[in-house]
């Protein structure tokens, strides 16, 4: 059995800001995976309603994938800048499949009790 999780433990400490996204928003490596496994099981559903089966959900078990959770930080944030625009096109467009962790960012620009950041990241065309 390959053995795939990172030989440094310390690079997927949950905590650790692993970078700033294109918004200015520091990530954590456990915001990061969230939103990755947003964006897989986005993925998903969509391959799903839309044919009989997922490729990503196939590749995913039959290749023993060993998780968002589990990548280097440098792995993570390589998957991440793949994927940032789709992110936050679902976001900007209501389309993603379930809320967001707690701890992301944009919560707190959301929640924002002045308003004044309330739509940041949000389109125009809404």
């Amino acid at each position: 059995m390959t053995d795939n999780l990172p030989q440094d433990f310390r690079d997927v400490e949950q905590s650790a800001i692993v970078g700033e996204d294109s918004r200015g928003l520091s990530l954590t490596h456990y915001v990061l995976a969230e939103r990755m496994m947003l964006l897989e099981y986005h993925t998903i559903k969509t391959e799903i309603n839309e044919s009989p089966s997922s490729d990503t959900l196939i590749y995913i078990l039959e290749g023993g994938f060993r998780g968002f959770h589990k990548m280097t930080g440098g792995e993570l944030w390589s998957e991440w800048k793949d994927s940032e625009d789709k992110f936050y096109r679902l976001y900007e467009d209501g389309e993603l499949p379930y809320e967001l962790y707690d701890e992301d960012p944009l919560v707190a620009l959301e929640e924002d009790e002045n308003g004044e950041v309330a739509t940041y990241g949000k389109s125009d065309k809404e």
